[in-house]
């Protein structure tokens, strides 16, 4: 009979089918302190004030929510480098649904920004006038996975004739696999260059902080349940006629969107985890009833109905609106870009990241941990789970529990997990990991199990306008 046991306290290890201690803690990697973030130009790497040419300038304009932006920021230093000009602080989303209106200098250190990267990339605020007048440079849009190649071709003469063009909509502009130094470069800016700005940083530390006041380890939830994630997915909860009727509607909002197949998409790994899905995976894994859980989200669709199970398994369940008040949030809360930003803080600072989904945040931050000492980075195999989830009232919960924790080799961000080169650079930024000399890491068996296990995995596309981890007016697309 399937009944998830009464479990107070988390469990201090995972333990494999067969019953042997795996030695996976469940809050660090025993092997993560011998493997560290290397991104340091080389020598031969040239510098700015060599290879910047005059009068040649580079603007962007970014697309998306707040790390869909952060993409097209780390690729246009990247391209400017490649271009050899001079780059102008990228232009922030603004036309997007929720009309957030901050410019990259509200969310990022702009002056820290410049400063470190000044040896790499000459960046400037604003395009200076020419001949004592403003100018608009030409506008381009470059393919998506835009390579070196591609950039020489298609903007490189065009910027050379009118020596200010201007990339719109960049995001995911520039190829997954550059070469070594490129590859640096983007970690530099990534992980060392782009700050948030002080008062930020200061909220963010200040749920930290709270969060850690409640329990000596925590875990941070991103969940991917709002309504607009779940009508560009084509995937079906269990909702009737209600739930097709309103994710369909919304979902016509992308006129490219092809008729779904929910079936197939779950098979396929593609849906995003339910809050239940990703409590019955967290308890599997070994976390007890008691451990605290701060959940990044927007609004979730089915509201509380949807929430009840996974605050059942967890009531320890927290938000940065249960646990700051309304006044210390008013700086940021009317602006979607600085209220993720609060979000990403506590993320990253927590001992275990756990995310529902495969979208920009989860692979921005599954990247950051990797870089910043393997800290664990759950997520889940759906292609393995779904069917799991399908049967689990045709199981005893140890049986379900003991398939959880296999099915999850290679999906919980140890060092290895996944092959050089696989996914997404910023999720998997290998060429910017090194491992210490002459430290025997994981066994050959378990790195072996976790590279396979990891090519399964399928990344969750994010609606691509509308990519942002907020939702607060999804009311109005409800109600058309």
């Amino acid at each position: 009979m399937f009944q998830v046991p009464v479990q107070l306290r988390a469990k201090r290890s995972m333990y494999s089918a067969s019953g042997g201690n795996l030695g996976r803690d469940l809050w660090s990697w025993s092997q993560s302190t011998f493997y560290y973030g290397c991104s340091n130009a080389s020598k031969t790497f040239q510098t700015a004030d060599i290879k910047t040419l005059p009068d040649r300038y580079l603007l962007i304009a970014t697309s998306g929510g707040l790390n869909q932006q952060r993409t097209g920021i780390i690729d246009a230093v990247v391209a400017a480098y490649i271009l050899n000009a001079t780059l102008v602080i990228p232009r922030l989303d603004q036309q997007s649904y929720w009309k957030d209106t901050s410019c990259f200098a509200e969310i990022f250190d702009v002056n820290w920004f410049i400063s470190y990267l000044s040896r790499d990339v000459e960046i400037i605020k604003e395009l200076p006038p020419k001949e004592g007048k403003a100018w608009i440079p030409r506008t381009i849009r470059v393919p998506r996975k835009c390579d070196p190649t591609c950039y020489e071709t298609r903007v490189l003469p065009v910027l050379n004739r009118t020596q200010a063009v201007e990339l719109t909509k960049f995001d995911y502009r520039l190829s997954n696999r550059l070469d070594t130094e490129l590859q640096k470069l983007r970690c530099r800016v990534n992980y060392h260059a782009l700050r948030f700005t002080d008062p930020i940083l200061k909220m963010g530390k200040l749920l930290v902080e709270r969060m850690k006041m409640k329990a000596k380890h925590f875990i941070a939830l991103h969940l991917r349940f709002e309504p607009d994630m779940l009508a560009f997915s084509g995937c079906y909860y269990g909702g009737g006629d209600k739930e097709r009727a309103e994710l369909g509607a919304i979902r016509k909002r992308w006129k490219t969107l092809h008729a779904s197949n929910p079936e197939k998409v779950r098979r396929n790994g593609k849906c995003p985890l339910t809050p239940e899905e990703v409590g019955l995976m967290l308890r599997a894994l070994g976390f007890g009833s008691d451990v605290h859980v701060y959940v990044a989200s927007g609004d979730v669709y089915g509201g509380e109905e949807s929430l009840a199970p996974l605050k059942g398994l967890f009531p320890n369940f927290h938000s940065k609106q249960t646990i700051a008040t309304k006044e210390e949030l008013a700086q940021f809360s009317s602006f979607s870009g600085r209220m993720a930003a609060l979000d990403y803080i506590v993320c990253d600072e927590t001992d275990v990241f756990v995310t529902n989904n495969n979208g920009n945040m989860a692979r921005m931050l599954a990247g950051r941990r990797r870089y910043f000492g393997h800290k664990p980075a759950i997520r889940p195999n759906a292609k393995k789970l779904y069917k799991l989830f399908l049967d689990r009232n045709n199981m005893t919960w140890e049986e379900f529990s003991s398939r959880v924790r296999t099915y999850q080799i290679g999906f919980m961000g140890e060092p290895n997990e996944m092959k050089p080169g696989k996914g997404e650079f910023h999720e998997n930024p290998d060429s910017c990991l090194c491992q210490a000399k002459g430290i025997e890491t994981n066994e050959e068996k378990n790195r072996k199990d976790a590279v396979e296990m990891s090519d399964e995995y399928q990344s969750i596309e994010d609606p691509d306008w509308i990519d942002v981890d907020y939702l607060y007016k999804i009311e109005e697309f409800m109600s058309d």
